[in-house]
């Protein structure tokens, strides 16, 4: 009872405090503007530092300081990109308002002080807790091609892509993980901000426009914490372009070496609170290989609504559709002659693709906003891999997320915090029929059967700046369930598969950013990733065994990193150390195969990205990534201590662009990939190699023009190498075959473009 009346007594203290306070205070409110343009500015941060309380403005620029003891002070104004604004002798009076009308200077953005969005809490790369690099619009343009996303990352350390059509589709992996199939897994694809990765786990860049990419967002390490399973090595954001006030638009086409045609479009506008941009493309090329033909068709629309007060609206729609014949991989022998034969005659497929996405955007005062987003996609797919089979795929997505983020200060403190809810279902008819192998003939069925992924997740994340900001520590956690259905449509009896089942995981993270100094931050993070079986993993017919009792992959990541700039800003670097620990991976074992929890695997290395601007017209970048992954725990001990396949130890990037005052930029760019195992049994090692690309751009007005060179010294090199061992039943001995899809020799592209 006694504990009881000293709470009484302390909350009418506090209530009667306040009271006082606010007696004896003030307000201070108003707008801040674009000094240029005169247009209200959203985010920006108005502090007293003095009494270490402030606020944010609103959409319509608007922001209040409420309960300001009365007195003068100083009160600051700071927004990314922006020159921060300090004004002085501000006297507040008790009962009254004081206005400010605020008017703030662009300045140019360091690359700490760029904004990332990928993190749910926006926020500056300074205080991010991973590596974390940013492609610009002005990086893609002088790309020497971008036609995927994986082109699109030569800047980055430690990416590693297989292209084997030069077509919009690549696989794409982080450190050496997810490289083990023919699909991107792993890494966790954002278009604006919106994931895009199907729920089984994988990814089509066929469904990317990179065309209207403006920037790219890349986070190393496992996201789990925030996105759940699917980002067990990272995420990239791809962020596209968006509509500007009145009509403009841009337009391009491009032709160059075996039959490359790119054609791409857009209009985009809008008056007062509505904006809208509609979009389109087209690609083809005949391919270097026989049988190598890639086609594709998209077209978008995006369409936002800013209701001020009441919130933001963003519908966005897609549609691409592409069709790609595969003429199959060489042998060793064939691969070094340069061979254009196809090995294969009907293997292909083609991909519709579409997706739709609405989300809404309310600011609460000041501190505090809410995300809404629902989407619906689609995937169809016709065709095989293999000569001998034809087969239909179509899936279907739906899903959302809600998430609310909490910005407050105390004592001088800041807190964000951000809560959400997401979930998801995807179904996934397939169906496999016999085809003749020499014919193309499509015969019989031989499989069929639905499955059903649901996907329920809750996270929170806090992060905290202590020390005036110098230090920010974050701490996230998700807990996300994840069902299982599979439908068999084929088999009966004893033969039939279907079957169900569930799993949860908790997924945490600790991170840190300390910036001692303006231009340097120290980082690092402890997180966990993990990514679940697949149903054709899990209950599967005819050709896999079942195995219903697979476990998820478990990733550990620890890292320790160090990014900034010196020389007045002309030379930014990040640097990072990492250990990668991976528990269950899972493999296939045997014939028919039966997917088990096989083998634990350790991934050390380096990463370093150096940018060095050069006064204004040249610009030098330089990418090193260092791994050593092998195998640490095999239950036959066959792989303890063995390189895992496709990770070479070494791999470097690099390039400079020098551009004249008159609109003619050179741009070169290299690539080294060091030698690497095709097999995990370190039977059949691939030497790797060194590239070259060039680009010639001249830009007049609204006129832009460029010529590509790619490979320039005709290098011969694959895309995507492997090596596998076939046991025959008679003599009793195995029998080593490679594999090897061949890059295009030297090749140009041609590209015009105008926009108003």
């Amino acid at each position: 009872m006694k504990v009881f009346y000293k709470i009484m007594i302390a909350g009418l203290f506090l209530f009667v405090s306040n009271g006082i306070i606010a007696q004896n205070a003030g307000i201070i409110s108003g707008t801040v503007k674009d000094q240029k343009t005169g247009k209200p500015l959203q985010h920006v941060e108005v502090y007293i530092h003095h009494l270490k309380t402030g606020g944010v403005s609103d959409s319509q620029g608007n922001f209040v300081l409420k309960n300001v003891p009365a007195g003068n002070y100083t009160v600051e104004a700071r927004l990314l990109g922006y020159t921060p604004k300090h004004i002085e002798d501000v006297q507040v009076k008790a009962g009254e308002t004081t206005t400010l009308n605020i008017k703030m200077e662009m300045t140019s953005i360091t690359f700490n002080e760029v904004e990332i969005s990928a993190t749910k809490i926006p926020q500056t790369v300074r205080t991010v807790s991973s590596p974390v690099y940013v492609i610009s619009k002005k990086s893609l343009d002088l790309t020497t091609e971008r036609r995927n996303v994986g082109e699109a990352m030569l800047s980055i350390p430690g990416v590693f892509t297989e292209d084997r059509r030069h077509g919009e589709a690549n696989v794409i992996s982080f450190r050496g993980v997810g490289l083990h199939t023919y699909i991107t897994r792993g890494i966790l694809v954002l278009v604006d901000g919106v994931p895009i990765t199907e729920a089984s786990g994988r990814t089509l860049f066929e469904g990317v426009d990179m065309d209207h990419a403006e920037k790219i967002e890349v986070l190393k390490g496992p996201v789990s914490a925030l996105y759940g399973p699917n980002g067990i090595t990272g995420v990239i954001n791809i962020i596209e372009k968006s509509p500007k006030e009145g009509f403009h638009g841009d337009f391009s086409g491009a032709y160059g070496s075996y039959n490359y045609q790119k054609f791409s479009g857009n209009v985009n506008g809008g008056k007062g609170k509505f904006r809208y941009l509609m979009k389109g493309g087209y690609y083809h090329t005949d391919g270097y290989q026989d049988r190598t033909e890639y086609t594709s068709g998209r077209a978008g629309i995006k369409l936002i609504e800013d209701l001020g007060k009441a919130g933001k609206f963003q519908f966005t729609g897609d549609y691409t559709k592409d069709t790609s014949q595969s003429g199959g991989p060489l042998d060793s022998l064939q691969f070094v002659q340069r061979s254009r034969e196809a090995t294969r005659n009907f293997t292909g497929w083609t991909n519709e693709i579409y997706r739709f996405n609405l989300h809404y955007d309310k600011q609460f005062g000041t501190n505090s906003d809410l995300f809404v987003n629902t989407y619906y996609s689609g995937r169809n797919t016709t065709g095989h891999y293999l000569d001998t089979k034809w087969g239909k795929d179509n899936v279907r997505m739906y899903g959302g997320e809600v998430r609310y983020k909490l910005v407050s200060r105390f004592s001088g403190i800041k807190n964000s915090m951000v809560v959400g809810m997401s979930a998801d279902r995807q179904t996934d008819d397939n169906h496999t029929y016999a085809r003749d192998g020499e014919t193309g003939v499509v015969g019989e069925l031989t499989d069929a059967g639905k499955s059903t992924y649901d996907m329920v997740g809750v996270y929170a994340e806090d992060r905290v700046s202590l020390f005036q900001e110098r230090l920010d520590l974050s701490l996230g956690l998700r807990y996300d369930y994840i069902g299982y259905d599979w439908q068999d449509n084929f088999h009966t009896g004893d033969d039939n598969t279907t079957a169900n089942s569930s799993l949860t995981n908790f997924s945490p993270k600790f991170g840190f950013a300390y910036n001692p100094m303006e231009n340097l931050t120290v980082f690092g993070n402890i997180s966990r990733g993990f990514n679940p079986p697949q149903i054709s993993q899990l209950f599967t017919s005819t050709w896999v065994i079942p195995n219903p009792d697979l476990k998820p992959e478990y990733l550990t990541n620890y890292e320790l990193g160090v990014r900034g700039s010196f020389l007045k800003n002309a030379l930014h670097y990040q640097l990072s150390v990492f250990r990668m620990d991976f528990t269950d991976q899972i493999v296939s074992d045997g014939y028919p195969a039966t997917y088990i929890n096989i083998g634990n695997t350790r991934h050390d290395g380096v990463e370093l990205s150096l940018n060095y601007q050069l006064k204004k017209n040249f610009n030098v970048f330089l990418a090193y990534s260092y791994l050593n992954a092998t195998f640490i725990d095999n239950p036959d001990s066959t792989l303890v201590g063995n390189q895992l396949r496709k990770t070479p130890h070494n791999m470097v990037s690099a390039g400079a662009t020098y551009s004249f005052d008159f609109g003619l930029s050179l741009t070169i760019n290299y690539q080294f990939m060091g030698e690497y195992y095709m097999d995990n049994y370190e039977h059949v090692m691939y030497p790797g190699y060194s590239m070259v690309n060039a680009k010639i751009m001249y830009k007049i007005k609204r006129l832009t023009a460029s010529l590509a060179v790619n490979n320039v010294f005709d290098v011969n090199y694959a895309t995507w190498a492997y090596a596998n061992k076939s046991y025959n039943y008679h003599t009793h001995q195995y029998t080593w075959y490679q594999y090897y899809s061949p890059g295009w020799p030297i090749n140009v592209v041609f590209t015009v473009g105008y926009h108003f």
